[in-house]
């Protein structure tokens, strides 16, 4: 296709919400603005309008700019919330144990103490938390804002995660080219723990969890969409897309879900979760190691039509 060609089928996507198969992302022009609503609060990016196709086939529009946390939670700011709101997590969480050599259940561990990386700051990921706890923190963001926080959908997510990309991650289609975009399960990882499955070959400067931030990010302004810890989504857990909404909405069902959506994979997963598309699913319960989230917030119309 030529570059005229291409433009105009991107319009033709962006305005109607179709696409074809193999039809890529179009997004209005990368994000430009961003904020934060106190001043420990999430700093938020503006996401800008546009449309792509989900997985391989499934075309979707993003008829609004929005806004996504420009990292992940991290611990400092969870703790915040745990301390206004009286909420601690029960013990336990899935994590790498040592002396095992294995990831396994550990009722000693917490987002406080989650066992990776040995010693976490408070600029770490908050990890060891299930979609349970994500939902109650920015249920309490959204109070203690009075803006209307929430988790992004997955549609949300891929979209930005892909932040224009056409490819299957968003620097490039090889998983060995990405150590200065994301931390993932990577050389360095791979000389300290033996996981047995394949590792990028090139080196990130992480040997698991890194602070929020420490590498590139992609062209939306957003870090760690790819790697460091999967991130919790809105979205009911489906074996496919079909009869799925177009458009950015998270697909829940009537009276909620047991399985949620996790995207982005982590630290310590192969090469085949270091992908735009990958999604994984777990009990809405579930408390892993690798696995925190990010928030999303619907725009007001002014803030919104930014340039």
């Amino acid at each position: 296709m030529t570059t005229a060609r291409f433009a105009a089928a991107v319009l033709a996507l962006a305005v109607t919400g179709f696409a074809s198969p193999a039809m890529a992302q179009t997004a209005a022009k990368p994000a430009s603005t961003a904020f934060r609503d106190c001043d420990t609060c999430p700093e938020m990016v503006v996401v800008p309008s546009g449309a792509f196709v989900m997985g391989t086939t499934t075309p979707i529009r993003i008829a609004k700019p929005f806004a996504l946390a420009r990292h992940e939670v991290t611990r400092a700011q969870f703790a915040e919330f745990a301390a206004a709101f009286e909420h601690e997590p029960k013990p336990g969480c899935r994590t790498w144990v040592e002396t095992l050599g294995r990831f396994s259940d550990d009722g000693r561990r917490s987002w406080q103490d989650p066992g990776v990386p040995a010693v976490p700051a408070n600029e770490h990921p908050v990890s060891c938390v299930s979609w349970l706890d994500a939902r109650d923190y920015v249920l309490w963001l959204a109070r203690k804002t009075g803006k209307p926080y929430r988790l992004p959908s997955e549609a949300e997510w891929e979209y930005a995660a892909r932040a224009g990309s056409i490819t299957a991650r968003p620097w490039g289609d090889s998983p060995d080219a990405g150590c200065e975009d994301a931390n993932t399960y990577d050389l360095g990882a791979r000389d300290l723990r033996r996981l047995g499955w394949q590792a990028a070959a090139c080196s990130d400067g992480h040997t698991d969890v890194a602070p929020v931030g420490s590498l590139k990010p992609n062209a939306f302004g957003l870090h760690d969409m790819i790697g460091n810890v999967a991130e919790w989504v809105e979205d009911c857990a489906t074996a496919s897309y079909i009869g799925r909404p177009r458009d950015a909405r998270a697909w829940v069902w009537t009276g909620g879900c047991r399985q949620r959506v996790q995207r982005g994979g982590s630290w310590a997963d192969g090469v085949e979760h270091s992908r735009s598309a990958d999604r994984v699913f777990a009990e809405e319960g579930e408390r892993a190691d690798t696995v925190g989230f990010r928030v999303a917030l619907d725009l007001e119309p002014a803030r919104g039509d930014a340039k």
